[in-house]
């Protein structure tokens, strides 16, 4: 457990920083956060701030003597759930009514089975110290994921493209810029009259 407490004291001061980010995002429009139409604007803000919670308060769980990893797991991993659950079928409810993005089911769905593996773990009978330190630490990389990359679509910044998509664009962009360099000798200039040959006399 001892090597792991680096990891888990820079995650908790990592996870404290990005939760205050996030409220300062929030505080930018807050008209949209009080908006009935603005249920997925909503979901988005409350799985970004309940996956930096879950990996503020495992990170500090973890620094704890004698620790107890699981525990945490299935408190923060049933939280989790049932919040992410409850967000899911508010959107479904109001899914013919507002406008969602493409992709909001195939988000909820990954969250929701992220924190059922949370939850399955913590209730996992005789796992080692070293393996629910190895778990956990694994679980906060993807609470970070999420966190940031939900976050992500508060500042507006992803409409309906996802992040991996603006990347990709990033980089065929530069590879094509790349790939053909611009003429140092410029455009053919045409031929001037002064150039063309003297008729025949």
């Amino acid at each position: 457990m001892n090597s792991y407490n680096d990891f888990f004291a820079g995650s908790a001061t990592v996870a404290g920083a990005l939760i205050g980010l996030l409220f300062v995002a929030l505080s930018i429009q807050p008209e949209r956060n009080r908006d009935e139409r603005s249920v997925e604007h909503r979901a988005v803000a409350g799985t970004a701030f309940t996956a930096l919670l879950d990996a503020l308060f495992v990170s500090l769980i973890g620094l704890q003597p004698g620790a107890g990893l699981q525990y945490g797991a299935v408190i923060f991993g049933a939280l989790g759930l049932i919040s992410s659950v409850n967000l899911s079928r508010r959107i479904w409810l109001v899914r013919g009514q507002v406008e969602l993005s493409r992709r909001w089911s195939t988000f909820m769905g990954f969250i929701i089975v992220m924190y059922a593996a949370q939850l399955i773990v913590g209730l996992w009978p005789h796992m080692s110290t070293a393996s629910q330190s190895s778990y956990t630490a694994a679980f906060i990389y993807a609470m970070f994921s999420v966190g940031i990359g939900r976050s992500w679509e508060l500042l507006g910044m992803q409409r309906d493209r996802s992040l991996i998509d603006q990347v990709r664009e990033a980089l065929v962009h530069n590879l094509t810029h790349t790939e053909t360099p611009p003429n140092p000798a410029g455009p053919a200039s045409p031929a001037s009259p002064a150039d063309d040959p003297p008729p025949a006399s």
